[in-house]
């Protein structure tokens, strides 16, 4: 007797071999056989005629940090095929903190996670381990892989101080990833663009990753910067993962500016050579050509030293407002400036903003804002950052489609969508935030695999699945065997795809049939149910 059985469907078992007809059934939490069981009883059956039954996709790359504390059963990646999602990503993570820098950590937060969520962001813990624990206690809907995060153990020990830290302090930082990595953290993450990356030289992240030796955790990076400099930044995050000698995988892999359009080979032939010396390499890339970040990444280093506070302190000088314009019209040496690399402020729109009365400027591009204001743009991007304490949202176009293509095709490529878990209605329902939060996994099935052709469903769902199972050592998960946690996703290769667009982002893909979480049927017939079976996994 089975507790689920799914019936007549095409199995994508994500390893990447051949796809055959089997059944498949569920007893408890794992998958309990997979062959014809057609004479075999079953509580539940899925009959799954003419669909693809696969692995429950993992999310590489996520900022759903929060968002199951809002509404445990945040769903646009359920509706997607999502049974797992990756948090912590690009050095900006919940914990650890402590009093003295916990308010730093909350108008960090503001700016980079959680955006303008129309939230109270409140952080009821120090340590990972606590925040691992509060987060399994709101029983979310999904399962949930936490990387540790550069920029909180950064400003727990050294705040938003510029410069290199000292012994004692990198030593008290180590121990901070130690106890990451006792908590289940499956890695630690850096976002070298963002402050307080952008402060921290690689000799010291270095050291840090040291500290995971012991428990074979990886580091993944938001490189330094992803346009002019790239080829650099990959050799930096490269000379960090041998010098500490641990896996490495680059963030959301792209070009980012015109100049380095075209010029993919020069990136995956600095990985092959990795690969011959013996490194562990992989990256995770969204199949969207426009990117989602903070407006107040877009602002250079310096003007964010001390803080949030500070930032906005600034930003109403008028001397000093103009030496941030020069720099983002020429640039500083060794920071991302993401307007420039982008091609200017006619290439950024508005998200997501708070206040009732910047709700018009959503969706329209920072040139347009600073018309429907008769200010320089800008001038119209520092006001609204004034105006909304730094928690702005910005979509920006950025990458080629050729590229994005290239870099889809690569083995060692992971998919994910860089968003946090939201949902149509309710809390986590506002804005315009980028599409890819609402149709990665199926964009890429549908459009790329389907439409286009660039890799087989096998290849397609491997990288979903076993893949990102492989790279962050989930254990018995990522694949369709006996024995295996029974994460899963039925969907109907004909008709899988996102409906999200950038006018209208905040619409559920179409395709995904059935999902299990840890043997609990989440989404049945394309209507979410009650279970919340996600748990954290990991080390």
């Amino acid at each position: 007797m089975f507790d689920i059985k799914i019936t007549g469907g095409l199995i994508v078992d994500g390893t990447g071999r051949k796809a055959y007809l089997a059944d498949l059934g569920i007893v408890g939490d794992k998958i309990s056989a997979i062959g014809d069981l057609s004479h075999a009883d079953a509580k539940e059956t899925i009959d799954a005629t003419g669909k693809m039954v696969a692995p429950g996709f993992i999310d590489m790359h996520t900022h759903s940090d929060f968002s199951f504390f809002y509404d445990n059963k945040a769903n646009a990646k359920l509706f997607s095929g999502v049974t797992t999602e990756v948090i912590g990503n690009c050095g900006i993570g919940a914990a650890p903190t402590n009093d003295a820098k916990r308010q730093l950590l909350k108008e960090y937060l503001g700016t980079r996670l959680v955006g303008s969520m129309p939230v109270k962001l409140e952080l009821p813990w120090d340590t990972l381990a606590e925040y691992n624990a509060k987060l399994a206690a709101a029983h979310p809907c999904l399962n949930i892989a936490v990387l540790s995060a550069q920029g909180p153990i950064r400003i727990a020990v050294k705040g938003f101080e510029q410069g290199p830290a000292n012994a004692a302090q990198i030593a008290e930082m180590q121990s901070l990833v130690r106890d990451c990595m006792d908590a289940g953290a499956v890695g630690m993450s850096s976002g070298l663009v963002y402050m307080p990356g952008a402060y921290t030289e690689k000799e010291e992240v270095a050291e840090l990753c040291k500290a995971m030796k012991p428990y074979d955790g990886i580091y993944t990076t938001h490189m330094r910067t992803e346009s002019y400099e790239i080829l650099k930044a990959i050799d930096e995050a490269l000379w960090i993962g041998k010098t500490a000698d641990c896996p490495v995988e680059i963030s959301h892999l792209k070009l980012m500016c015109q100049p380095m359009h075209g010029k993919t080979d020069l990136v995956l032939e600095k990985f092959a050579k990795a690969d011959a010396e013996g490194m562990e390499v992989h990256f995770d890339i969204y199949p969207y050509v426009w990117g989602w970040t903070s407006l107040g990444a877009c602002m250079p280093p310096w003007v964010f030293e001390g803080g949030t506070a500070k930032l906005l302190e600034r930003l109403h000088d008028k001397s000093i407002r103009e030496r941030v314009k020069h720099d983002i019209a020429e640039g500083v040496p060794g920071w991302q400036n993401f307007v420039k690399s982008a091609g200017g402020w006619d290439k950024f729109y508005v998200s997501t903003v708070n206040k009732e009365e910047n709700k018009p400027f959503e969706g329209k591009f920072m040139t347009e804002v600073g018309e429907m204001q008769g200010k320089d743009p800008n001038d119209a991007a520092f006001d609204l950052l004034i105006s909304e304490n730094g928690r702005v949202q910005m979509n920006f176009l950025g990458m080629s489609e050729d590229d994005v293509i290239t870099f889809l095709k690569e083995p060692r490529g992971m998919i994910c969508s860089d968003s946090m878990s939201l949902n149509t209605q309710g809390i986590l329902n506002y804005g315009k935030p980028n599409p890819r939060a609402f149709g990665s996994p199926t964009r890429f099935l549908g459009h790329y695999v389907r439409d286009l052709g660039i890799v087989s469903w096998e290849e397609g769902i491997r990288k979903m699945t076993g893949l990102v199972a492989r790279k962050c050592r989930l254990n018995l998960r990522g694949e369709l065997k006996p024995g295996y946690y029974a994460d899963i996703t039925v969907f109907d290769p004909e008709t899988v795809n996102e409906m999200a667009t950038n006018e209208n982002p905040q619409q559920y893909s179409v395709g995904v049939e059935h999902v299990i979480v840890n043997g609990e049927i989440t989404l049945k017939n394309r209507v979410q149910q009650d279970a919340t079976a996600g748990r954290i996994v990991g080390h």
